[in-house]
């Protein structure tokens, strides 16, 4: 299994992935209940990334407040954050 870091990492450079992420998430959202951070949560799982709760959530919620082409921009830091769950990152507040 794959960490946060190494799914936001290849999320931000892959359309393929990308795609892959936001098809599977519209299938579970339309079969099950769950909330917007859940279903991307069991997408990622299900392509081999191990992303606890308040990482996926907190993955979505910066994931949302930014375009794609902010999404290519993000540093390594911004990343690192972001999967390490950061509660300070703008997005969260």
């Amino acid at each position: 299994m794959k960490d946060a870091k190494q799914f936001f990492s290849e999320f931000a450079g892959s359309d393929l992935l990308r795609s892959q992420i936001l098809e599977e998430m519209d299938r579970l959202r339309d079969g099950e209940d769950l909330e917007i951070w859940q279903a991307g949560q069991k997408a990622a799982f299900a392509l081999g990334y191990d992303i606890p709760d308040e990482v996926a959530k907190t993955i979505v919620i910066r994931v949302r407040g930014i375009s794609e082409d902010d999404l290519k921009e993000i540093s390594e830091d911004e990343a690192k954050a972001i999967a390490s769950g950061d509660p300070r990152l703008p997005a969260c507040c």
